[in-house]
């Protein structure tokens, strides 16, 4: 509590995040370690990525130091290593760079409007490929589109330039979806065949290619940026938080570097 009452600087996210990390270790080691054995045991019974067994060891090593410099003990997490990326059985989240998406973006020549449309969308809403497809000229409002996901219906906020795109596509389109391919309606692998020639175009290549990049991307930004994991769950359309949860672990390493 000492730890957390001092970070007042921090998001409710952040401190959540040590929260939740330190809670853990708490439960597996009740009392202050004096050499680093016990924090190494723990991170090796560590069940996760190696992503998230690296963001325990980094609220660790922050948590240590604090205590330390406050209570000048021993640390004992100082000459600790960061633990090894070995091969996990967990599916790890990749994402895109700030700077990719622009490149990504910026790939798309103005004689293609649906491309355009279609990977401006992925990376202002992180709505699925499925979704993006069902979309219609009556889903898009004033400040969000309505889609339909795994979850049910529900309002995702748009920018002012994707709501532009979506309408100059809707006013043109000839059935009932915003989105056509060449031979009727836009599919979900129409929509990765898309997405993934220009992520190749600009360099970008595996792991994971398409739409869902984009969207992991999304959900790390957001919290980046300052947003909460409850509004990250509505607006990705998230049946449990635990989902959302994943995302925290992919942007806290740039929230709290």
């Amino acid at each position: 509590n000492e730890f957390l009452h001092s970070r007042i600087d921090l998001s409710e996210l952040t401190v959540t995040w040590y929260q939740a990390k330190l809670q853990r270790f708490a439960r597996v080691c009740p009392k202050l370690p004096k050499d680093p054995q016990p924090i190494e045991a723990f991170l090796a019974n560590v069940n996760s990525s190696p992503a998230t067994k690296l963001n325990y060891f980094n609220a660790l090593r922050v948590f240590f130091r604090f205590i330390s410099e406050r209570h000048d003990i021993r640390n004992p997490n100082a000459k600790m290593r960061a633990p090894r990326s070995e091969k996990s059985n967990k599916k790890i989240r990749a994402t895109l760079e700030p700077n990719e998406e622009m490149r990504l973006l910026e790939s798309v020549p103005e004689s293609k409007p649906r491309d355009r449309a279609i990977l401006t969308l992925l990376v202002d809403s992180g709505i699925r490929s499925s979704e993006l497809t069902g979309l219609r000229p009556q889903d898009i409002g004033m400040e969000t589109i309505r889609v339909s996901g795994k979850t049910g219906e529900r309002e995702v906020p748009i920018s002012e330039e994707t709501r532009r795109l979506l309408l100059s596509l809707a006013e043109n389109s000839k059935g009932d979806y915003v989105f056509h391919g060449h031979k009727g309606s836009l599919t979900r692998h129409g929509v990765y065949r898309i997405v993934s020639a220009y992520m190749r175009k600009i360099g970008i290549h595996k792991p994971k290619l398409g739409g869902h990049r984009l969207r992991h991307a999304f959900g790390k930004g957001f919290l980046v940026n300052g947003g909460d994991l409850r509004s990250l769950q509505r607006i990705m359309g998230h049946e449990r938080i635990t989902t959302t949860q994943e995302y925290a672990d992919l942007a806290m390493p740039d929230i709290i570097a």
